[in-house]
């Protein structure tokens, strides 16, 4: 399928309600930089700049869907401790109700810490107790299952393998769901798939594939057979194997298999990725794509993720530009505030100087045009904020715009000088400069740098703001009157 269709089937994309049930964990990454060595010992010392905490596991699935506009409802095990809570909190800043965790006495909260330097991970320290849970607890996180269950459209069971998800809980909630009609989509973990006998489609990588079937991979032919063997044996719905560098493949029961090279991107952090390509295959699979073109979607939207730092997951805006673009269909350049800020911040961190101008751009005229292509040649990318209609009738009249801003929109989106178009009806443009953090900034005419709205902000982060004169003679305002005088003439 090329990327102009499954663009096009995005729109028709159902939104859906997911069970997400799993191992929940705290993410806390520890940052700064080492330029000493310790007097005690022959380690380097880290000078700590700042501490993030963010989700992980099941609990950073779950966020994954929720930026697919899908409801998610999360059910895990926490400990009874200071993590819990602020696992919890953050798990409610997503969006996400914590309702479904439940706290248990016998192990923390489990939580991994990475200390990192120069973007390099020097240590990770994990807590945690990986036993199974006791009987008590799994009748309760089957309780939150069962309840949660008439309400959604399918589960995934994200097997991080710390304990919860013990033989005996994963029978039942695959049981439950085949008689609910529920399909079940499974992120194993182990040398044994016994224990998602049924499931509908599981998701391992090359390596777990090869533990479970018992088998090296290294070629096409023993993917599909090692793939084969495991929905056989285990009376799985299909086998969708994510592969590195080579893709990913997809084998269904009684249907032909797929390979899906991968998406050609600079790699930057393959954290959460695999996470990433279980909640864009569900959703879209839930929402109305067959189980092929859910894959295709899931590996573009996987490529898009290992070419960002940290597992945030990938928006479904984002993977509508990047399908757009991929098409070079010219909507790809018209995009929402958050969805420019997320390219902006991809672009920093691939060292490309970011560019931003604005203004209302009614008849666009050969001044705009060379305005625009000067601006450009500033840096690698130009953002353009573009007043809205609302917006330029406030600040022009009642008579004004000419055009709509859908059509100025993307008339400025077929200019190669312009890389995005973002629409704001602020008074001014002050809150797109914030959230994209230009290198330059950039205003038309003979202003003073005092007096461009954000110059304080860009400066204060190391920024240029620039100036550059427009062409005589050419004028939105102008042209206007000579079309009128025109027209006057001829009646």
């Amino acid at each position: 399928m090329l990327e102009a269709e499954l663009y096009r089937r995005l729109k028709d994309l159902k939104p859906v309600t997911v069970i997400v049930i799993g191992d929940v964990i705290l993410d806390e990454y520890l940052g700064g930089d080492i330029r000493r060595i310790s007097p005690e010992a022959p380690v380097g010392v880290l000078d700590c700049a700042h501490e993030d905490l963010k989700l992980g596991g099941a609990a950073n699935v779950a966020a994954n869907f929720k930026k697919l506009h899908c409801a998610v409802h999360l059910i895990g095990v926490t400990g009874n401790d200071a993590d819990a809570a602020r696992l919890k909190a953050l798990i409610r800043s997503k969006g996400i109700s914590p309702d479904g965790l439940v706290s248990s006495s016998d192990r923390p909260t489990i939580k991994k810490t990475r200390v990192m330097a120069q973007r390099q991970q020097l240590v990770r320290i994990d807590r945690e107790v990986r036993a199974a849970i006791p009987a008590e607890t799994e009748l309760k996180v089957l309780a939150h299952f069962k309840k949660v269950l008439p309400k959604s459209d399918g589960v995934v069971i994200s097997d991080y393998h710390k304990g919860l998800l013990t033989d005996g809980v994963l029978k039942e909630i695959i049981r439950l769901a085949r008689r609910a009609k529920k399909p079940v989509v499974v992120d194993p973990k182990g040398d044994s798939f016994a224990k998602y006998a049924g499931a509908d489609f599981i998701t391992p990588n090359r390596l777990e594939l090869e533990k479970a079937a018992g088998m090296k991979c290294p070629d096409k032919a023993r993917i599909e057979r090692a793939a084969r063997s495991l929905i056989r044996r285990h009376s799985l719905g299909a086998v969708l194997a994510t592969l590195s560098a080579d893709g990913m493949s997809l084998f269904e029961k009684g249907g032909n298999g797929t390979f899906l090279p991968t998406v050609a991107r600079e790699v930057f952090d393959v954290t959460g990725a695999g996470d990433t390509v279980v909640a864009v295959f569900t959703a879209a699979h839930l929402g109305g794509f067959l189980p092929e073109e859910a894959a295709r979607l899931a590996n573009h939207a996987g490529g898009l993720q290992v070419a960002h730092l940290g597992a945030e997951g990938v928006g479904l805006e984002e993977i509508k530009h990047s399908l757009a673009g991929e098409a070079g269909i010219s909507e790809s350049k018209v995009v929402d505030l958050k969805t420019a800020a997320q390219l902006a911040e991809t672009l920093r961190k691939k060292n490309k100087k970011i560019v931003f101008t604005n203004g209302c751009f009614d008849l666009i005229h050969y001044g705009h045009i060379q305005y625009l292509q000067k601006a450009r040649r500033l840096g690698d990318r130009l953002f353009l904020g573009l007043n809205s209609d609302s917006s330029v009738r406030r600040l022009k009249g009642p008579s004004r715009p000419v055009l709509h801003e859908h059509d100025r929109a993307h008339i400025l989106a077929a200019l190669d000088c312009v890389d995005q178009v973002i629409l704001f009806s602020e008074p001014t443009p002050l809150k797109l400069i914030k959230a994209i953090k230009p290198h330059v900034l950039v205003k038309g005419g003979d202003y003073a740098v005092d007096q461009i709205v954000g110059h304080n902000e860009v400066q204060r982060w190391g920024g240029e703001v620039k100036t550059v004169k427009y062409i005589e003679g050419n004028s939105t305002s102008g042209i206007i009157t000579k079309i009128m005088r025109t027209h006057k003439g001829s009646e």
